[in-house]
Order: C-alpha cells, then sequence, then structure tokens
C-alpha cells in the first residue's frame, strides 16, 4: 500500500491494484456523565498516577449499539441502572477514537465500583471539578452544566 493524495488534500493509503482508498477506521467509544439530582458521577481507573478524574466510558463491541453501550458500561463499572439517556455530541481528539458523550440520569446513588476503578465518588455538579482541564470528560460536563440553565 502507498499514500495517495486526494484532491481534498488529504493523504490516504491506497491500493494501486484495486484503485481502493482505505481510510483510517476510528475505534468508537462512549463517555457518559451519570447525573443524580444536583450530582455527577466521577470515577478514577486502578492505576492512573495523574490527580484528575474521569466519567464513566467504554469501547463499542461488535454489533452493540451506542446506548447499549452506555447501559453496559455503566452497569459494569459502577452497578446502576440509568434512564433519560441523551447524546450530548462527538469528541475526536486523535485518529483512532471517536467518543460519543452521553448524559444519563439515575435514581440510586450507592456504587458497586468495578475492579477496573481505583474511585468512583459523587461530586456536586456546580463546584469545581478534578478533571483534567480540555479534556473530553470536561467538555461533557460543560455541556452538562449549559444544558441545566
Amino acid at each position: 500500500m502507498i499514500l495517495k493524495t486526494l484532491l481534498d488534500g488529504s493523504a490516504e493509503k491506497y491500493c494501486s491494484k484495486c484503485d481502493h482508498v482505505f481510510f483510517d477506521a476510528p475505534s468508537p467509544a462512549v463517555i457518559i456523565g451519570v447525573i443524580e439530582d444536583h450530582r455527577i458521577l466521577l470515577t478514577r481507573s486502578v492505576g492512573w498516577e495523574h490527580p484528575y478524574w474521569g466519567l464513566v466510558a467504554g469501547h463499542i463491541r461488535t454489533g452493540e449499539s451506542a446506548e447499549e453501550t452506555v447501559v453496559r458500561e455503566v452497569r459494569e463499572e459502577v452497578g446502576l441502572e440509568i434512564f433519560d439517556l441523551k447524546i450530548l455530541g462527538t469528541y475526536a481528539r486523535n485518529p483512532d477514537l471517536l467518543m460519543i458523550g452521553f448524559v444519563a440520569k439515575t435514581r440510586y446513588d450507592k456504587i458497586e465500583k468495578s475492579q477496573e476503578l481505583e474511585k468512583a465518588s459523587w461530586f456536586s455538579i456546580d463546584e469545581e471539578l478534578p478533571l483534567r482541564p480540555n479534556s473530553i470528560a470536561s467538555q461533557v460536563v460543560e455541556k452538562i452544566r449549559s444544558r441545566r440553565k
């Protein structure tokens, strides 16, 4: 395979034998802001060395919809059932990953964290949160905040 410059100026993988352009296929994933009243659920994965927290997130499995992934990931990571699921937008930080942001509500606040999480806890959505600045998680939280006003 070689690189071919397309009319839009991008250089893409190209097979001269079959005359086919191969575009990179990003791995789709979801990121979810789980809210309960005025609180949002934040998590810390095992092994994180930085001080920041994040949101529940995970990759979409083959044959699974993004919405099904959200329900599964929230249940697996923190043991919560969710409702009122809404899409917030899409986020692409690099060519390998496409994240679909969601917000969902829960009626329960008892967290049953999985082994892949070091911590999971509720935080007031109206206060400053320990999220990495300009991260996808912080963008999702800002979108949730703007919809609450």
